[in-house]
């Protein structure tokens, strides 16, 4: 519990801290103006000030009658509270914040002249307002030489502050001191001014029933500003140009306009963020594809005008917005009543001299490098130059390479032609897939797979060549050397090998997409195989240990209902792919290729020569046209079958 002496103490630092505290004296429209004012002044958090109001400010009308609030603002004290334990806490206030302070309408009153006496209208204030002060009135309406003031009625006003004007006394009328108006119209005819004298002794003032009259005297009969006119009726404004009525201006309509629903401008690179968080540089999307049916651009109609008025009543004519029509180019189309573009066939996307156009052919009219980035397209893909290394290009229907492709890919749901060669590599470049066919001038060091033949004119060196129909080099060098060739119907070459014995592997009569989807069945069969050994082990030793103590531990428990759950499994799959591994030996063994090996000049030693199951290598050179057949359970050889021309000639 704190003592005497502590809470003295205590109470004596916080009266100098309180001694040191600064004050300032601000003004502002709003308190919270004030209040920003003091913070910057002080030095600290609106949330940490007091403030004590000194004035309450008003709001007015229309600027007339308004007044600043004026405040005295200081950095909060700290304050004592007394915890259960009787223990003495100082407690600041950072986390106290100033309420803002709305404003606030006092209440108020107009005296208004007439022919036939004088009138009071009381309006009440807001919630917290001050009231109006009777001595008010009457000190106004004596200013005004009013006489034989109706007190009862004055009160009455008071009271109620309905906002009604009352008659509360007389005054000596003189009409030819009566408030007088001009009035002032703009150059355009679109805004009307008045400028009212103040009336003189005896003069009535004007009401808002005068002003409206005096306007339409004077043509002005669009327009009236009503709160204005009210405003001026409670608070007249003499001597000065007073805003009572404004026209409104024509609007012309907006003229219709294309929103279009792919990037127009020249350049619209937008690199994509690997996995990893980096930025591919390669993947530029420089090419905008799109696919049959999507909506390209639509048309926002054109707007109707709006006619305006002048304050004499003149009707201003507006202009309708103007319609245009949206360029259509090739393979697009309109739908929606004229509204929305689409397109009739995937491509690449372009607005060509206004024109939307959907190009089924993507031309690259250099090489594909750093500046175009790795190519997507819809339809095919024609490149004017190389392929460099490192980039990708994929096409759904052909690709056309008119230069070399380097350590690249190239996909494509068509053809692929290359017209100066392939020079692959190792790791993730240098393949080259084809739905249809593959027609190069050579291929080297790279791996090539496709749907139906390929065609070398030049030819292959130590790649990996898979065709589901045939592989054909015919040409002056029309040579196969090294790597491994499969093609369902024929392998047909020049020159098979080399002098030096390079290995080259050439397989045909099965279909080398089932052989490879085989091979990798057996690799998975082994792989579970393995899987299930270890699995099977691991169990017996759990269940050893379980047979001698009679009880597992919970994590011991736990491992062997997971490896008796990966047992059931892994056996489960091995029974699934053994059965899917004899359905495609079964299709393997009863295809009807026979398949062919042959050369037109020579076959030298290091070939070997699969076709169906059988196997032959050449150990002695053939030093003349040589053609390999399978007969029986035999490879034998018999005299050359050359490549008809028809063949090797590319049909679109």
């Amino acid at each position: 519990m704190i003592s005497q002496d502590q809470f003295q103490d205590i109470m004596r630092t916080l009266s100098e801290k309180d001694k040191e505290r600064r004050s300032v004296e601000v003004s502002g429209a709003t308190v919270e103006e004030a209040l920003s004012q003091a913070a910057i002044e002080l030095g600290v958090p609106v949330r940490r000030l007091e403030y004590e109001l000194l004035d309450r400010g008003k709001r007015g009308f229309l600027g007339i009658g308004k007044k600043a609030y004026t405040l005295i603002a200081y950095a909060a004290e700290q304050k004592i509270a007394r915890t259960a334990g009787g223990e003495i806490v100082i407690e600041d206030f950072e986390e106290e914040t100033v309420e803002e302070e709305q404003e606030i309408r006092d209440g108020d009153f107009t005296v208004r002249l007439a022919s036939d006496g004088a009138y009071l209208k009381v309006t009440a204030p807001d919630p917290g307002g001050v009231f109006v002060d009777k001595a008010d009135i009457i000190k106004e309406l004596n200013f005004r030489a009013v006489h034989d003031i109706n007190e009862e009625r004055v009160d009455s006003a008071v009271e109620h502050a309905d906002g009604v004007f009352v008659k509360v006394g007389d005054f000596v009328y003189n009409p030819v001191n009566d408030a007088h108006a001009t009035v002032d119209i703009s150059d355009d005819d679109m805004a009307a001014y008045i400028e009212v004298q103040e009336p003189g002794p005896g003069g009535a003032d004007l009401t808002s029933s005068d002003i409206t009259s005096f306007l339409r005297n004077n043509n002005v009969v669009y327009g009236l500003k009503e709160d204005a006119l009210t405003a001026f009726e409670d608070h007249p404004v003499y001597n000065q140009p007073y805003l009572i009525a404004e026209g409104e201006p024509a609007v012309h309509g907006k003229n219709a306009s294309i929103s279009y629903q792919f990037e127009t401008g020249d350049s619209h690179v937008k690199l994509k963020q690997k996995s990893d968080g980096t930025v591919d540089f390669k993947e530029l999307n420089l090419i905008q594809n799109v696919v049959k049916g999507q909506p390209l651009a639509r048309k926002v109609p054109p707007e109707a005008g709006k006619d305006g008025r002048t304050v004499h009543g003149k009707y201003l004519a507006a202009k309708d917005g103007e319609d245009l029509q949206i360029g259509l180019g090739k393979n697009v189309s309109i739908t929606d009543n004229g509204k929305t573009v689409i397109a009739t066939a995937s491509g690449q996307v372009l607005l060509l001299k206004g024109k939307i156009t959907v190009e089924t052919v993507l031309v690259i009219p250099g090489d594909v490098n750093a500046s175009t980035g790795n190519v997507n397209g819809l339809g095919t893909v024609i490149i004017k130059g190389n392929v460099e290394d490192g980039f990708q290009v994929s096409a759904q229907a052909n690709i056309e390479v008119n230069g070399f492709v380097g350590k690249s890919n190239l996909k494509a749901g068509g053809d692929i032609v290359v017209k100066r060669g392939i020079n692959g590599g190792e790791g993730e470049f240098g393949k080259i897939s084809a739905g249809k066919s593959i027609w190069s001038s050579f291929i080297n060091n790279a791996s090539a797979e496709a749907g139906e033949n390929v065609i070398v004119s030049d030819g292959i060196v130590n790649a990996r060549v898979n065709a589901t129909g045939r592989i054909l080099c015919k040409g002056k060098r029309a040579r196969i050397v090294g790597g491994e060739l499969q093609a369902a119907e024929e392998i047909n070459a020049a020159t098979l090998g080399s002098s030096g014995g390079a290995e080259t592997i050439l397989r045909v009569g099965y279909d080398p997409k089932a052989r490879i989807e085989l091979d990798e069945m057996l690799a998975r069969q082994e792989e579970l195989d393995r899987e299930q050994n270890e699995t099977d082990r691991n169990l017996q030793g759990l269940m050893k240990q379980k047979r001698a103590r009679k009880k597992l531990s919970a994590e011991k428990e736990a491992l062997f209902v997971e490896l008796r759950q990966r047992h059931n499994d892994v056996v489960d799959e091995i029974e699934k792919l053994k059965e899917m591994v004899e359905h495609k030996k079964e299709y393997l063994s009863v295809l009807q290729l026979q398949g062919k090996i042959s050369a037109s000049k020579n076959v030298n030693s290091g070939v070997k020569v699969y076709i169906k199951d059988e196997e032959y290598e050449v150990t002695n050179p053939f030093d003349y046209p040589v053609t390999f057949l399978l007969e029986g359970n035999y490879i034998v050889t018999a005299k050359y079958e050359d490549i008809p021309e028809e063949d090797i000639q590319r049909r679109d």
